[in-house]
C-alpha cells in the first residue's frame, strides 16, 4: 500500500490547508474581508484531499461517501447545507443571476465548512485552542488601531455619533461590536474556568483582557453590539452558577462589570452621544419622520420585508431580485426611491429564499443554540445568544463577515462539545 501523499513525513496536505484556512478566518475575520475569502478557499481546497488516515494511500479522498453519509447524519451540519441549497435553489425564480450568483457565494461557508470540520475534525481539534488565541490577538490588534484612529479625530467622531454615525472600522462597526462581544465571552470564560491563557500570569491576563474588551465595546456603542454582550453575559453567568465552584467566581465578576457599566457610562461621550441619538429618534419617529434616522429606517426595512412575505409567502422573491424587490415595495407603500434590505435575518430569509430557507435556517438554530447538550456549557449559548442577537436587527446571513463569523462560531462550538465530551469519557 502507498503511503499517503504528504510535504513531509507527518504531514499530511489537506489537513495543512485546513488548519491554514481556518487561521486566515480567525486571524482576518475582524478586520479583512480578504483573509476570510481566502480562508474559506483554502479550507474548501482540502475537501477533495486524503485524511492521513484514509485506506487508499492517494492524493485524493478514497472515502468520500462515507465521509458524506457522516455529514448527512449530522443534524447541524445537514442543516448548513439546506441553508446553502436554498440560496442556490431560490436561483430558478430569480430574473438576475448577478446578484444570484454572487450571494451563493458568500453563502459558501455553509456549504464547503461543514465537510471539512466533519472530515478533519481530530486536527482541527488540536488547534482549536491556538485558533482561539489567534482570533483574540487580531481582535486586540485591530481594537488598538481602532482606538488610535478614534484619539486622532476625536471630535469629528463624537459629533458624528449624535447624528447616528459609527466609529470607522475595517468592517461593518455592527459586525466588529459583535467579535469584540465574543472576545469579552472567551475571556470571561476563562476566567470563570481558570483556564488561563497559555502565558506567564495568563489568567491575569484574560481577566485583564476581558475587561478591555468589555470598556472597548461600550466605546465603539453599537446598540446591536451592547445589548448582545449584556445578554451574553446575564445567559453565562445564570448557567456559570449552577456549576460547582463557579457561583463565587461569576458574583464577584458580575459586581466588577456592573461597577465597570457604571463608570463607563458615566465617563464615555461616545455612549452618551448615542444614547442621545436614540432618545431623539423615538421622538422624530412619533411625529412620522423616517428617512435618514439609522434605527428608524431599520424598523421600516422590517416591516417592508414583512410586506414581501405576504406577497410571496411561500418561495420568496429569489436572492437574485433582492434588490428589485426591495425598491418595488417601497415604492409601492411608501413612494420612496430610497430602500434597506430588510434588517432582520429571518425576515430577510423568509422574503428573498421563502419557507424553505426559513426552515433550513430554524433547523440550524434548533440543532446548536437549541441543543440540550450544547447547555451544558455556557459559554456556547452565551456565543449563540451574541450571533442571534445580531439577527433580530440585521440581515448577519446576507453579508461576507457575518455569514462567515456565524458559520465558523458555531461549528467551533460543534467542535467544542464534541472535544469536551470525549474528554469526559476518558
Amino acid at each position: 500500500m502507498h503511503k499517503p501523499i504528504s510535504f513531509r513525513s507527518g504531514v499530511n496536505p489537506g489537513d495543512v490547508l485546513a488548519v491554514g484556512g481556518l487561521c486566515l478566518v480567525a486571524a482576518g475575520i475582524s478586520w479583512s474581508n480578504f483573509l476570510v475569502s481566502n480562508g474559506v478557499i483554502l479550507m474548501g481546497l482540502s475537501v477533495p484531499l486524503a485524511r492521513a488516515d484514509d485506506p487508499g494511500g492517494r492524493l485524493l479522498s478514497t472515502v468520500w461517501r462515507r465521509d458524506l453519509s457522516a455529514l448527512l447524519a449530522d443534524p447541524l451540519l445537514r442543516a448548513f447545507w439546506l441553508c446553502f441549497f436554498s440560496v442556490l435553489a431560490s436561483g430558478l425564480w430569480s430574473e438576475h443571476l448577478k446578484d444570484w450568483k454572487g450571494f451563493s457565494q458568500m453563502q459558501l461557508p455553509f456549504l464547503l465548512t461543514p465537510v471539512v470540520f466533519q472530515g478533519r475534525r481530530e486536527v482541527l481539534n488540536r488547534w482549536l485552542g491556538r485558533v482561539l488565541y489567534l482570533f483574540l490577538g487580531a481582535a486586540v490588534a485591530t481594537s488598538l488601531w481602532v482606538l488610535s484612529d478614534f484619539v486622532q479625530h476625536q471630535q469629528e467622531y463624537l459629533h458624528g455619533l449624535l447624528k447616528g454615525k459609527p466609529i470607522v472600522h475595517h468592517i461593518s462597526h455592527i459586525r466588529y461590536s459583535m467579535i469584540t462581544a465574543l472576545a469579552t465571552l472567551l475571556c470571561l470564560h476563562a476566567v470563570v474556568q481558570q483556564k488561563p491563557l497559555p502565558m506567564r500570569n495568563g489568567l491575569a491576563l484574560a481577566a485583564l483582557l476581558g475587561l478591555y474588551f468589555f470598556g472597548f465595546t461600550h466605546l465603539l456603542s453599537a446598540k446591536t453590539g451592547l445589548l448582545t454582550l449584556y445578554g451574553g453575559i446575564l445567559l453565562y453567568g445564570l448557567l456559570a452558577m449552577r456549576m460547582p465552584g463557579s457561583r463565587t467566581r461569576m458574583l464577584s465578576i458580575a459586581a466588577v462589570l456592573l461597577v465597570a457599566a457604571v463608570v463607563l457610562a458615566m465617563l464615555l461621550p461616545s455612549l452618551q452621544n448615542k444614547f442621545f441619538y436614540t432618545i431623539w429618534q423615538v421622538g422624530e419617529y412619533l411625529r412620522g419622520k423616517w428617512l435618514n434616522y439609522s434605527d428608524i429606517e431599520r424598523w421600516v426595512s422590517i416591516r417592508m420585508g414583512l410586506e414581501m412575505i405576504r406577497q410571496e409567502p411561500l418561495l420568496g422573491s429569489g436572492i437574485g431580485d433582492l434588490y428589485t424587490a426591495t425598491a418595488q415595495v417601497y415604492q409601492e407603500c411608501l413612494a420612496s426611491e430610497f430602500y434597506k434590505l430588510p434588517h432582520n435575518q429571518f425576515v430577510f430569509t423568509w422574503a428573498f429564499t421563502g419557507l424553505f430557507g426559513l426552515g433550513s435556517l430554524m433547523a440550524a438554530i434548533r440543532h446548536s443554540a437549541g441543543s440540550r447538550n450544547w447547555w451544558s456549557l455556557p459559554v456556547l449559548p452565551a456565543v449563540q445568544c451574541v450571533l442571534l442577537g445580531s439577527f433580530m436587527v440585521e440581515y448577519t446571513l446576507g453579508t461576507q463577515i457575518g455569514c462567515t463569523l456565524y458559520v465558523f462560531a458555531t461549528l467551533l462550538s460543534w467542535l467544542y462539545i464534541r472535544k469536551f465530551k470525549l474528554t469526559n469519557v476518558s
